[in-house]
């Protein structure tokens, strides 16, 4: 089912946008007159494909045959139409309404400019603000037309609709109780600074590791790079050819790793490396085959107060929020079960924080 729902949401979002892809460059505001964006517009339909060819002209291309359209020269030919100037923009006045359907359901521009934050950067490829602005108002309408015809159906009332809407409810208010809640306490300048000075007495210091890696997806890749390094291979040079993990380009670098924060898997093959070996073993996880390096061995030290904040935020956020869970599990009623129907005993109660 929810693989069905994926593809189905993979095709609404298809036909509702519209576009290849590519990059917003320019934002709009509110209230604000939108900036020009120089484009280089890539657009499929059902038709053809749109491309520019070698000598600037546009080209069409089909399934069956390609047609070729002479771009228009740059210079006015004699017999031209004289150029008319362009029309400037009229000023935008308020919020007007900008769709209507059956005379009923009214979308403004602040609807659509507001959609436009939404969409991720790799789903447009320079395109003007208008163009984005017709696609919006196009795929609103989309919308609309398909939920009234879902509803027609009496879609809204099936159980598994009714189901989803609840789930979502619930996810999306215990969020918002968290925010609510809790965003105060992370924000508190002063309650950061207390946090950090007992993440000053909490803090043990260990070993950590340079670490360069190279991740492969079979076991006889590995082994070719494990007999390239024992040929004298550099590790970096293969980690850019060979390696498919996000620190390829780095040359496999990984930076400083707390061996505490080392996985058990990767820590016994890499805790006995001195400084300049790689792993003699490849390592297989779910991931692939991996290889290591150690380049650098140093001894950790606590992070300066500005560079902590991020860190000290989430376990406030961490600590706060299992203070709030535990407050309300006390207050609720709670039954437990086994999977087959059978009373289960509470778990016991998580030590106390100091």
């Amino acid at each position: 089912m929810k693989a069905r729902v994926m593809c189905i949401s993979t095709l609404l979002a298809t036909m509702f946008f519209d576009v290849n892809g590519g990059a917003l460059k320019k934002h709009f505001s509110k209230g604000e007159q939108s900036e020009k964006i120089n484009i280089e517009e890539q657009k499929a339909s059902s038709e053809g494909v749109v491309s520019t060819a070698s000598n600037g002209s546009v080209e069409v291309q089909k399934s069956e045959s390609t047609v070729t359209v002479p771009e228009q020269p740059a210079t006015e030919s004699p017999t031209a139409a004289p150029a008319t100037a362009p029309t400037e923009k009229k000023e935008i006045v308020g919020d007007p309404v900008v769709l209507r359907i059956n005379g009923r359901k009214e979308f403004r521009r602040s609807q659509i400019l507001d959609a436009m934050k939404t969409i991720p950067p790799h789903m447009l490829q320079g395109l003007t603000p208008e163009k984005i602005f017709e696609i919006l108002v196009e795929q609103k309408l989309h919308a609309h037309l398909l939920t009234e015809q879902a509803k027609k159906a009496g879609m809204d009332r099936r159980k598994e609709f009714c189901d989803s809407v609840e789930q979502f409810k619930e996810d999306q208010l215990g969020r918002m109780l968290l925010m609510v809640e809790l965003s105060p306490k992370i924000e508190n300048e002063s309650a950061l600074k207390a946090r950090y000075t007992k993440y000053l007495v909490e803090f043990k210091k260990c070993n950590e590791l340079k670490v360069f890696h190279i991740m492969v997806n079979t076991e006889a890749e590995a082994k070719g790079v494990l007999a390239a390094l024992g040929n004298g291979e550099d590790f970096s040079k293969l980690a850019r050819e060979k390696s498919i993990a996000p620190s390829k380009d780095k040359g496999g670098e990984e930076g400083y790793v707390p061996v505490d924060m080392l996985p058990p898997q990767i820590k016994e093959k890499i805790i006995c490396l001195k400084v300049g070996e790689y792993s003699k073993e490849f390592t297989k996880t779910d991931n692939g085959y991996h290889v290591f390096k150690v380049a650098d061995i140093r001894e950790t030290t606590p992070q300066k107060y500005d560079d902590a904040v991020p860190m000290l935020k989430q376990v406030i956020m961490h600590e706060e929020a299992t203070k709030l869970l535990d407050r309300l599990k006390k207050g609720a009623k709670i039954e437990r079960y086994h999977e087959d129907g059978t009373a289960a005993p509470a778990p016991a109660p998580a030590p106390a924080a100091s």
